[in-house]
């Protein structure tokens, strides 16, 4: 069974192949141009648009005004949900609850060997009277 990288060299071999057909081919502008013509004449809604709009200039006015309108009919931005805080914090949440139960055992222990030294001297002190 051919391996991913085996199709990668395969089309890499292919580019290179064709790479070095056209290294000597120049574009030539009466192509482009008999393009851009053939697309102009076709019944289609962009071409048609293309040809209304030729001689048309971007003005930097206009673009500014279409901003200003587009950012006074945004909605504001909305709040962010509850969610997405305990998400962006769930990290450091979970770091602090790791510490915190860290610190619970470590107390425990504390006390723990606290109780069984004061139930053994009280022990000691009952085998002691009797």
């Amino acid at each position: 069974m051919p391996d991913r990288d085996d199709d990668r060299t395969e089309l890499d071999r292919d580019l290179a192949r064709l790479a070095a057909a056209t290294a000597r081919l120049d574009a030539d502008d009466r192509f482009t141009g008999a393009v851009l013509r053939a697309a102009a004449t076709a019944d289609d809604p962009l071409a048609r648009i293309a040809r209304a709009t030729e001689g048309l200039e971007p003005d930097a006015a206009f673009t500014e005004a279409v901003l200003r309108a587009a950012a006074a009919a945004a909605p504001p931005p909305a709040r962010p949900a509850m969610a997405e805080g305990i998400v962006r914090s769930g990290r450091a949440a979970i770091v602090v609850t790791a510490l915190a139960a860290a610190a619970s055992v470590l107390f425990f222990l504390r006390t723990q060997r606290d109780v069984d030294s004061a139930i053994m001297a009280s022990v000691e002190t009952i085998e002691a009277i009797e």
